[in-house]
């Protein structure tokens, strides 16, 4: 037997049948050719033609993230229709063989199901896109892909959160940045009962106007909230855009430029204090009488 007869022979060799198809090694080999090709395409469809096209013209990186994903999938939906037939494989014969274990791959694939088509509900109706700032459970990040079967999250502290899609779709999901990026903090400051309220308020709507990072419009704003244990209790209100990804960066440098202008101003903010009642036992028990009011070792 010659060269070619014995390869002939090898690679027609059947392995296993699906329905009335033969799987052979030059099959298997005819399969994995066809799956590379279309991923090729897929991949210079998604970066290529539609997010090069789209970058032409001023689009949100959102709708092309959302259009290159879309597009790959349709290049594997056409693949699958049209080259499955064209290498030898019916897709009659592969529903059929998967009919014998319908069951089996049904319970195992509906999870993945569900997570792909709430996928493609995220790319498509875009309540969550790429660049979005979302709170999921105790967790805050920025979404930096949408994929099949998840979607990635990036924490403050650069660490990935793989959330599935469904879980996007059917929960409770808080998006930070759905219209725009500007995203109003609160600082809440005590300050002392022998402090003049309007001179507070001017002076913590100073240390707004003085942050670069605080816009001027919406205009910051305070309010006094409440009378506390041992201070007026005010909130300082400011819009940002540029420190969303940050926001205990923006706290610190507004708490710290607080803390210096009320000292400058001679505003004192308080700390709680105590006053300790102590009773001694009762001398027929070895005691001593009632001592005196003792204060906080707080206290000044």
């Amino acid at each position: 037997m010659s060269l070619l007869d014995r390869l002939s022979a090898f690679f027609n060799t059947p392995l296993i049948d699906l329905g009335d198809v033969s799987v052979t090694v030059l099959l298997v080999f005819k399969v994995f050719l066809f799956c590379f090709t279309v991923w090729a395409i897929a991949t210079f469809v998604r970066r290529r033609l539609v997010f090069g096209i789209l970058s032409r013209w001023t689009v949100d990186d959102g709708i092309k993230y959302a259009a290159a994903r879309i597009g790959g999938y349709l290049v594997w939906v056409l693949g699958v229709l049209v080259g499955l037939p064209l290498i030898g494989i019916r897709l009659s014969s592969i529903m059929v063989a998967l009919g014998a274990v319908g069951l089996g791959i049904g319970l195992g694939l509906q999870k993945i199901a569900e997570n792909f088509v709430s996928g493609l509900i995220l790319l498509v109706g875009r309540p969550i896109k790429v660049g979005d700032r979302i709170k999921v459970g105790d967790n805050v990040g920025t979404v930096v892909g949408i994929h099949a079967r998840v979607t990635m999250v990036r924490t403050n502290d650069n660490v990935i959160i793989l959330v599935p899609n469904a879980e996007l779709v059917s929960g409770e999901v808080t998006n930070l940045t759905h219209n725009d990026r500007l995203v109003r903090f609160s600082f809440p400051i005590g300050v002392s009962y022998g402090s003049e309220p309007r001179q507070v308020a001017r002076c913590l709507l100073e240390v707004a106007q003085d942050c670069d990072e605080i816009v001027s419009e919406p205009a910051p704003d305070v309010l006094l909230v409440g009378f506390g244990d041992s201070s007026l209790d005010f909130v300082l209100r400011a819009y940002c855009s540029s420190m969303v990804e940050q926001p205990e960066v923006l706290r610190s440098e507004i708490n710290f430029a607080i803390w210096y202008k009320l000292k400058a101003a001679g505003i004192e903010i308080p700390f709680p204090q105590r006053d300790v009642h102590v009773k001694t036992v009762p001398a027929e028990f070895g005691g001593h009488s009632e001592s005196p009011r003792l204060r906080s070792p707080l206290a000044p």
